[in-house]
């Protein structure tokens, strides 16, 4: 078998794929109480993050919170192409991964964390916390609801990652943010 032909097999299997997974959301992802759950947290968290936000650190923060998103969502989809993990429920049945936390809960909360904790020890220690919240708390509730299931991830493994993270993003921030002398 040529590699065309190979790859056409596989290209066909990943549609036969994809199109299973769109039948399974609209048969029982959309509209369902989950769905509509995610659709509320992801309205409520923005619309906290613009009230909470300083006009004046919204570029920094958006910055922040972009590479944030960028990091989470590539992060996500690697997690899930390894089966690590996987999400029943998504907003949307074409990517495998899930908006609610790669594009809001995870940047928006950090976004405040940085705005409100920007420096030394107060940013060391709100990652802390907040690493272990998202780590022991958010990821097993998420577990509970049925959003997310952990295939051959332990949780553990998410809090220094969510803190070196963050450390590397802020770096990579406040080089992007620094005023040209």
């Amino acid at each position: 078998m040529s590699i065309m032909q190979q790859y056409i097999e596989i290209y066909d299997k990943n549609q036969s794929s994809v199109q299973s997974h769109v039948n399974f959301w609209l048969e029982h992802v959309v509209f369902s109480w989950r769905w509509w759950l995610m659709i509320g947290i992801f309205i409520l968290l923005w619309a906290l993050f613009w009230k909470l936000k300083k006009p004046g650190e919204l570029p920094r923060i958006s910055i922040f919170g972009l590479l944030w998103i960028i990091v989470a969502s590539n992060l996500d989809g690697l997690g899930y192409e390894f089966g690590l993990w996987g999400y029943t429920y998504n907003l949307s049945p074409y990517l495998p991964k899930s908006y609610v936390f790669d594009y809001c809960l995870i940047p928006v909360t950090f976004m405040l964390i940085y705005q409100y904790f920007p420096k030394g020890k107060k940013f060391f220690w709100a990652n802390i916390v907040l690493a272990i919240g998202a780590s022991l708390i958010a990821e097993p509730v998420a577990e509970k609801l049925g959003l997310y299931t952990p295939f051959h991830w332990n949780i553990l493994i998410s809090i220094p990652l969510y803190i070196i993270i963050s450390y590397i993003l802020k770096f990579f921030t406040e080089k992007i943010c620094k005023p040209i002398n």
